[in-house]
């Protein structure tokens, strides 16, 4: 709505949410025209000025980077000239490798001749300690034979004492007959006399032979017990031989195995050496190129200060022409011109106004009006200067140096310092305040102990003076600046929030809050230039957007659903632009239920069958969004590589067919908000349970207001729940991480897959950006697998704004920028 008035004090409250009359419309085109154009020249020269003076810092910072990189491009200069030397060095190293390999295969080759020879040795070795176990085996049975036969002389020579004994008993019989007989006996006597001494002679004479053999036992035992030991000896030898045959082929198969590894090292050698003369080429080249590009360095850096001392000179022409532009339009005479005043509206109410504390689109769209950090991220999604002129990091790659704009002020007209920058990131990462965006600060060095309350400050963060303050990181990040420029890390002046005023310093003032609307009032003195316009009306009915554009109450609205499309082609002539959003809407499975529907993987992904996107896309929102596929959009991740889940009502009936058992009478229990048939959830989610009706699925509602529908209690309560997330920043890990990490408040499913976290993290560290994106797409199939959600759609906006207003701009992340919107007339 263009609304005007005479003087502010005086206008009536009600006033200012009316149309334009007619007549107040003559009045304007007649007598206050020439006022609107001296306020946006004078805004326009203003901003001209403030935009070139960041420019400058752009220049300054580019400047700084040249310089780097042409410190760096010596260095690496440097360290190719000793890659080189080094390379040449190592090049000989291989030919007096390639040489003794060489020497090592003719001496391998005499090792394995030796060895042979060896081998041979060891072969008649064994054949001689064969025939020698045959011959003492030979000599033992001949010994056991002797052994033998000296036994029977034994028994023999018993036989001889017997015979020796009778005989002396006979002789000495024949003595005592021989006595008796007197002279006719003593011839008998004599005889007999001579064969007792034959007897003992006998008798003694076998004793000797009986300890002769019996010597001769002892050394038959000797000579076994001698032959038992050669036998073994010569067993144990001829094993030894069989050992050392083996040893000698052990030597023969490693010898020609050395001999074969020579071949292929000489090989590997002789191709490395070819390799080294190219990488020497390639090395050579590399150092000529860097020739080039300390040339090119040197030539940017001349031009970078050409362009700096252009921008000083322009500076210069911007501020004359700033003083010039305000004389001449103080010399034109207009009327007092009138506040300039313009309505729109959003879907539903914003669910917090405390920067720190919202999680929901609605709020951002506010706050990012409102607030500003270090950083900004501007209409077409990317990282600007802020609070902070300027920045680097240094050569840790973990300490980030802000310098901050002096001058740049609070709502409250004090001056923003490096202090403040301090108290507002540690409020954010305060335990007592819970926010569920404190995961964006994380990466800070003492982060995490800070926010689990066993740190009294956050290490990582120091003042390093008024202006300057340092913010060093436990390890790179390559979203960390883009996190910075959110509106969850605007910064707060500390008087005020403790006193419960959440003071920024955006540019506009959030003056007053109702139940149905807000007002956002410029802050002339914002750091970035005075808006053009003085008042924006921020409505919170969206179902009455479209009828209040078209009957004059609106003056631009964003537009999200088919109904809406309807209700604007009546009117003739209406352009109405579109943009893809960086955003997903699911439904999202409460995987920390134990109900059936949750718990089962393949039932999640016959209920993604069921649900017919395209009937939502086309008969919801207007054709406005994009099938998903998985959970980040196209304009982020290409995700033609996905097959996703067509709707294809015969396969999930097939998959629910074969769960049937376990499924049994379960019903489904959906989330609900209490709110207006008309709200494209509530249409989404009587689509989703006609769907689902439709494969056998009954559905029961949980139904609960919309500020708590988010809450971790609400979601408990049921089965699935509806939700989207439009991207923070545009950058991946930001987009995900909410999500689908355990430790994120936003990660209301309770999905917790240890593989993605882990890929999470270490995708942050990635600088690549063709492998970050890679392991992304891995990240985004195994959640698809995972299924956590039922994937519906990437939606669209399309905005439009009344005759006279322009600027109205839709960033990739759904946020307009008003202080960008300009009344013409």
């Amino acid at each position: 709505m263009l609304g005007w008035k005479k003087n502010k004090e005086n206008l009536d409250k009600k006033a200012a949410y009316r149309p334009l009359e007619n007549e107040t419309l003559h009045n304007i085109q007649n007598g206050n025209e020439l006022s609107l154009l001296k306020h946006n020249q004078k805004c326009i020269v203003t901003r001209i000025n403030d935009k070139i003076e960041e420019t400058g810092f752009a220049a300054e910072n580019l400047i700084s980077l040249t310089q780097d990189i042409a410190k760096n491009a010596e260095i690496q200069k440097e360290s190719i000239e000793k890659v080189v030397n080094e390379i040449s060095n190592y090049s000989a190293l291989a030919e007096e490798v390639f040489a003794s390999t060489e020497n090592s295969k003719r001496i391998a080759e005499q090792t394995m001749e030796i060895a042979r020879e060896g081998s041979n040795a060891v072969d008649s070795s064994i054949s001689a300690m064969n025939e020698i176990e045959l011959s003492v085996q030979n000599a033992k049975k001949v010994v056991n034979d002797l052994s033998l036969k000296a036994a029977h002389i034994n028994e023999m020579l018993a036989i001889i004492k017997d015979i020796a004994n009778h005989t002396n008993l006979l002789s000495l019989n024949a003595s005592i007959e021989a006595a008796r007989a007197g002279e006719a006996g003593r011839g008998f006597a004599v005889v007999a006399q001579e064969v007792k001494n034959l007897a003992q002679r006998s008798a003694e004479s076998a004793g000797h032979i009986s300890n002769t053999i019996n010597e001769i036992n002892n050394s038959i035992d000797e000579t076994i017990g001698a032959m038992n030991k050669s036998m073994d000896k010569v067993l144990e030898g001829s094993n030894i031989g069989k050992n050392t045959k083996e040893v000698f082929n052990n030597i023969i198969n490693a010898v020609s195995t050395t001999s074969e590894v020579a071949e292929e090292i000489n090989a590997a050698v002789s191709k490395q050496t070819e390799s080294l003369e190219n990488i020497i080429s390639s090395t050579e080249e590399m150092n000529r190129t860097s020739e080039k590009v300390m040339g090119m360095v040197e030539t940017a850096s001349l031009n970078t200060q050409y362009t700096k001392t252009s921008l000083n000179i322009l500076s210069n022409v911007s501020k004359d022409l700033q003083s010039i532009s305000t004389k001449l339009l103080d010399k034109i005479e207009t009327d007092e011109k009138a506040e300039l005043v313009l309505t729109t509206f959003l879907s539903e109410a914003p669910l917090s106004y405390d920067p720190q504390l919202a999680i929901d689109t609605q709020s951002g769209q506010i706050l990012y009006n409102v607030h500003g950090g270090l950083l900004l991220i501007s209409s077409t999604g990317e990282i600007t200067p802020g609070i902070a002129k300027s920045w680097y990091v240094e050569d840790d790659n973990l300490t980030w140096i802000f310098n901050l704009r002096k001058g740049a002020k609070f709502h409250n007209g004090r001056e923003i310092t490096a202090e403040d920058v301090k108290y507002t990131y540690e409020r954010l990462l305060r335990p007592s305040l819970k926010s569920p965006n404190s995961w964006f600060l994380e990466q800070i060095e003492g982060a995490k102990e800070y926010n689990k309350g066993i740190a009294q400050e956050v290490k990582g963060i120091k003042i390093l003076d008024r202006y300057r303050v340092s913010l060093k990181l436990t390890r790179p990040y390559t979203g960390f600046l883009l996190n910075l420029g959110q509106y969850v890390c605007s910064i707060l002046a500390k008087e005020d929030v403790e006193k419960g005023n959440l003071t920024g310093c955006g540019p506009y003032i959030l003056e007053s809050t109702e139940k149905d609307r807000c007002v956002l009032t410029a802050f002339n003195n914002y750091f970035g230039g005075s808006p053009y316009v003085d008042k924006i009306i921020v409505r919170f009915e969206g179902p009455k957007s479209i009828e209040s554009f078209i009957d004059n109450k609106c003056d631009f609205v964003t537009i999200d659903n088919k109904k809406q499309i309807e209700e604007l082609s009546k009117v003739k002539n209406l352009d109405i632009k579109y943009k893809s959003i960086m955003g997903t809407y699911y439904a999202g499975f409460n995987l920390r239920s134990n109900s059936i529907f949750a718990k089962d993987n393949e039932i999640r992904k016959a209920l993604n069958l069921a649900v017919n996107k395209k009937k939502i896309i086309d008969e919801i929102l207007g054709g406005l969004g994009e099938e998903a596929k998985g959970p980040m959009p196209p304009n982020m991740v290409d995700n033609k590589y996905l097959s996703g889940f067509n709707y294809n009502q015969r396969s999930a009936k097939e998959i629910l067919s074969r769960k049937g058992t376990l499924i049994g009478n379960s019903k489904l229990k959906i989330l609900i908000r209490e709110e207006s048939n008309e709200t494209i959830f509530y249409k989404i989610t009587q689509s989703i349970i006609n769907d689902l009706k439709e494969v056998g699925i009954e559905c029961t509602l949980e139904k609960v207001s919309p500020d708590k529908y988010l809450n971790p209690e609400s979601i408990n309560r049921s089965d699935l729940f509806l939700s989207r997330w439009i991207s923070d920043t545009g950058d991946m890990d930001n987009f995900l991480q909410p999500m689908f990490n355990p430790s994120n408040f936003t990660d209301f499913t309770g999905y917790n897959n240890p593989k993605v976290t882990e890929m999470m993290e270490k995708a942050k560290e990635i600088v690549n950006p063709d492998k970050r994106i890679q392991l992304y797409k891995e990240l985004q199939q195994i959640i698809v697998d995972d299924s956590p959600w039922i994937f519906l759609y990437h939606p669209q906006l399309g905005h439009i704004s009344r005759e006279g207003v322009i600027g109205v701009r839709i960033s990739p992340l759904g946020i307009v920028r008003y202080e960008d919107i300009i009344i013409e007339k």
